[in-house]
C-alpha cells in the first residue's frame, strides 16, 4: 500500500487538521521504530562461488558500514514461484533476492505487484551495461553459459571452440553434457545448427529440437545444477559441456586441465530485488544500492568469475584476472545477451515441451 502525504493546506482544505496529525505522528514514529529495529537483513544468491565473493564485495563491507547483519541463503532453482508465495503470504523468508531480467518479466506479468521500486541512484549511468539498472533491479554482475572442455582430452589447437563443433561428434570425441533446461539448451541448439547469435529471438523451437535430435543420443548426462557441472568437469566424468563461466573458472582454479571455449555463448545480468511489502524495504535499499559501486562490484571478481555491470570496476581489476571474465573485450565479443523478455513469456511452456523431449 502506498502512503498518501498530505500538506497542511491539503488538510485544512479536508477538515482533516487534527485527525491528520493524529494519523501521522504515530506513522512516522512507526517507521522511525522500524529502521531502529532492522539489524539483520537475508540475502538470497545462488550459492557456491556467489556467497563467497558477494560475502567479500558486499556483505560483510555492509555490516561493517551500518552494522546491520546480512544472512545469507541460497534461492530455489526456479525462484518465481518462491517470490509469488512468499508476498502473497506475507511470510518473507528474504529480504533481498539476486534474479536475473527473465524472472521480472514473470513476475510483473501475473497481475500484482511482486517487486519494490529501488530508487538506486548512480552518477555516472553511462557506465553501466545496458539493463544493469531498471527500477526494480540493479544488476551486478554478468555470467555466461559457455563451454567448458577439458584439456587432458583435447590438445592445444585441437578443442572445440563453438557449439557447432560440440554438435560435430566425429571430429570431437568425448563425453557431453548440457543444462537440463530449455533456457540457453534451445539457443546452443540453434547456433550449432548456423543461426546466428544476433538471429536467434523469436527461437525458432522446432528447429532447435530438430537439432537437439542430432545430438541427443551423444549426451552422457543432463546436469541440473552448477555445483553439479563443475564437479562433472573437476572429476573428468565429462569431456565437454554447456557450464557457467563462474563455475568452470572455480574447476579450472582448483587445478583442473580443463578452459572455456566462449564462441557462440550466452550471458546474463544477475540483479537484486526487493519483495513487495517487505517490512525491511528501506535498510533493503540501502544495501543494493550499496552494491553498484564500481570498486565494492571489483572485490568478487578475486572468487567469483563473474564480469562487473560498471566498466569503472575494471580499474580496480588485476589485469591478468580481467582477462577470465565474461565481459572483457575478447571474450564478449562472441556471446550474446540472453533473451529476458522471450524466456519470460516463453519459459513456464517450453520447459514443459522440453523435459517431455528429454524423457521420452
Amino acid at each position: 500500500m502506498t502512503d498518501k502525504h498530505y500538506s497542511r493546506r491539503d488538510a485544512l482544505k479536508l477538515g482533516l487538521g487534527v485527525v491528520a496529525t493524529a494519523a501521522v505522528a504515530p506513522m512516522m514514529v512507526s517507521r522511525k521504530a522500524q529502521a531502529a529495529e532492522v539489524t539483520t537483513l537475508t540475502v538470497a544468491d545462488v550459492g557456491g562461488p556467489y556467497g563467497t565473493g558477494f560475502g567479500k564485495a558486499f556483505y560483510r563491507p555492509f555490516e561493517e558500514a551500518t552494522g546491520i547483519k546480512i544472512i545469507n541463503t541460497v534461492l530455489g532453482p526456479d525462484p518465481v514461484p518462491q517470490f509469488q508465495m512468499m508476498v502473497d503470504t506475507k511470510n518473507y523468508l528474504f529480504d533481498v533476492a539476486l534474479l536475473n531480467p527473465e524472472h521480472l518479466v514473470r513476475l510483473n506479468k501475473l497481475g500484482k505487484p511482486y517487486l519494490e521500486d529501488l530508487h538506486i541512484q548512480v552518477p555516472d549511468p553511462q557506465n553501466y551495461v545496458k539493463g544493469a539498472i531498471t527500477p526494480q533491479f540493479g544488476g551486478v554482475s554478468i555470467y555466461a553459459l559457455a563451454l567448458g572442455y577439458r584439456t587432458d582430452t583435447f590438445a592445444q589447437g585441437n578443442a572445440p571452440t563453438n557449439w557447432t563443433d560440440f554438435w560435430n561428434t566425429t571430429k570431437f570425441k568425448g563425453r557431453r553434457g548440457l543444462w537440463r533446461s530449455p533456457v540457453c539448451t534451445l539457443e546452443l541448439a540453434l547456433m550449432a545448427d548456423g543461426v546466428a547469435p544476433d538471429k536467434l529471438y523469436p527461437l525458432d523451437v522446432d528447429r532447435a529440437f530438430r537439432s537437439l535430435d542430432k545430438i541427443r543420443s551423444s549426451i552422457d548426462i543432463w546436469w541440473t545444477s552448477g555445483a553439479q557441472a563443475t564437479q562433472m568437469l573437476q572429476s573428468g566424468e565429462l569431456d565437454m559441456m554447456s557450464i557457467w563461466s563462474t563455475r568452470a573458472q572455480t574447476a579450472i582454479d582448483a587445478g583442473t586441465p580443463a578452459s572455456i571455449a566462449w564462441g557462440q555463448g550466452l550471458y546474463n545480468i544477475d540483479g537484486f530485488t526487493i519483495p513487495h511489502g517487505s517490512p525491511k524495504v528501506d535498510a533493503a535499499r540501502k544495501f543494493v544500492q550499496f552494491c553498484m559501486d564500481a570498486k565494492r562490484q571489483s572485490l568478487y571478481t578475486s572468487d567469483l568469475a563473474c564480469g562487473p555491470t560498471t566498466v569503472k570496476a575494471y580499474d580496480f581489476i588485476d589485469k591478468q584476472k580481467a582477462l577470465m571474465l565474461p565481459t572483457a573485450p575478447d571474450h564478449i565479443k562472441g556471446l550474446a545477451l540472453l533473451g529476458a523478455d522471450y524466456w519470460g513469456e516463453h519459459q513456464v511452456a517450453l520447459t514443459e515441451r522440453f523435459e517431455k523431449w528429454v524423457i521420452s
